[in-house]
């Protein structure tokens, strides 16, 4: 081998290696987004008042995976125990959204309107009487 392919050589394998790392650090690039994107999901829904559902995305978001299985696994187990579960771990989350529809003049027509569908012949008289939604 003479020096000048010796040289080439060296060249090729260092243009080759540099092009390989360049396409590694643009996948983990996209991996890095996709945590950083994790992790405000579980930001949101945590302040939206979910506690269990967020805390797998917290572990996407810091490269955990085994915690996150785990997580996942509860979570699974959680939602499949039945609707009393569910409703304790979307309870927050109704208060949290009611209280946002409750601030404008749209929100609380949507929430009069679904007040007064649900209303019964047998409620008490304060929840028979309570405005319609065209008078809000």
């Amino acid at each position: 081998m003479s020096a000048l392919e010796i040289v080439l050589s060296c060249v090729v394998l260092a243009g080759v290696s540099f092009i390989a790392v360049r396409w590694w650090f643009r996948v983990d690039e996209k991996m890095e987004d996709a945590r950083r994107a994790g992790a405000k999901v579980a930001s949101v829904l945590s302040g939206l008042g979910l506690k269990e559902t967020p805390e797998f995305l917290i572990d996407f978001a810091v490269g955990d995976v085994s915690a996150m299985c785990e997580k996942l696994v509860k979570l699974a187990a959680l939602f499949l125990k039945g609707e009393g579960a569910v409703l304790v771990e979307f309870e927050k989350v109704f208060d949290s959204l009611l209280a946002i529809k409750l601030t404008t003049d749209a929100g609380r027509a949507i929430v009069a309107a679904k007040l007064s569908e649900a209303t019964k012949p047998s409620d008490p008289e304060v929840i028979r009487d309570a405005p319609k939604a065209g008078a809000v």
